[in-house]
């Protein structure tokens, strides 16, 4: 659809599109800027009631850092609910298991015990390294890529055999969270704990009040230049929100990725207005 922009547009009618033009456009020439200096990002929003989205790279793989730890999680807490997993078992992390990077664990002076939820829970609270590679180490890497593929997903695990995050691209993690809201949704006995974890994570990428200060339920990931948010907007028109980019410095990728979220917020509200008029 050629409206002049260079974002992908689906499901919206071509009167409410016109409208939006000028908003679009900027949009679209603020991404378009970054691939011209050759850097790489990506968004994706998608209104979850009404099922249109609007998205730039959306095939477009980055390294996946750390947003990878939400499939593991859930892969983990849908075992659990299918009695497969005890969330209650003690798993021991010992010296040789501490990874570096983000978490806390690393911290420990002695050899100790955590349960199975205290993994999946640091895995999102603290995005900690250990607890996550501890996970796929009980999961098992080709396990947790065949969870992935089974939900639609095409990179799950794909990279060096070494790595245990492998690539992502919007499409990919569109699927993860909608897995993940489904599950939520479902309103099982973890629903309640895993929303939690989700919506108050140590460390925020996107502000609050770039999104009106709306529930976000996320994921993180960062590693070198990739610097990526995902997850979905709680409101009464709630939305999925992916940010997916490869930028050099960080003062620079942390403004981008929040001036993406207050562009597409701003973007949703004006859409739902015009459904409603319309």
């Amino acid at each position: 659809m050629d409206y002049n922009i260079n974002i992908n547009i689906n499901g919206l009618s071509k009167e409410i599109i016109n409208e939006l033009l000028p908003d679009l456009k900027e949009l679209s020439y603020m991404y378009l800027d970054e691939s011209f200096k050759g850097n790489k990002v990506a968004f994706c929003y998608k209104d979850i009631n009404n099922n249109y989205m609007i998205s730039y790279n959306y095939s477009i793989c980055f390294y996946a850092a750390s947003t990878i730890k939400i499939l593991a999680c859930l892969m983990v807490l849908e075992k659990a609910l299918n009695k497969e997993l005890d969330l209650d078992e003690k798993i021991l992390i010992t010296s040789k298991d501490l990874k570096q990077d983000t978490g806390i664990i690393k911290y420990q002076k002695e050899d100790t015990y955590y349960t199975l939820e205290d993994l999946v829970r640091l895995s999102i609270v603290e995005s900690d390294n250990t607890a996550y590679l501890k996970l796929v180490e009980i999961l098992g890497k080709d396990k947790i890529k065949e969870y992935g593929n089974s939900l639609g997903a095409e990179y799950t695990m794909i990279g060096r055999e070494t790595d245990s995050f492998g690539i992502v691209n919007s499409k990919d993690m569109l699927i993860y969270f909608e897995a993940v809201k489904k599950f939520i949704a479902e309103d099982n006995i973890y629903s309640k704990r895993f929303k939690e974890w989700l919506s108050n994570p140590t460390v925020k990428f996107i502000n609050d009040d770039s999104i009106d200060n709306l529930n976000y339920v996320r994921k993180y990931g960062s590693w070198d230049i990739a610097y990526h948010e995902a997850g979905y907007v709680e409101d009464k028109d709630p939305y999925y929100l992916i940010v997916l980019t490869q930028l050099n410095k960080f003062d620079y990728k942390e403004e981008f990725i929040n001036e993406t979220a207050k562009k597409i917020n701003m973007l949703h509200k004006k859409i739902n207005d015009m459904l409603i008029k319309h």
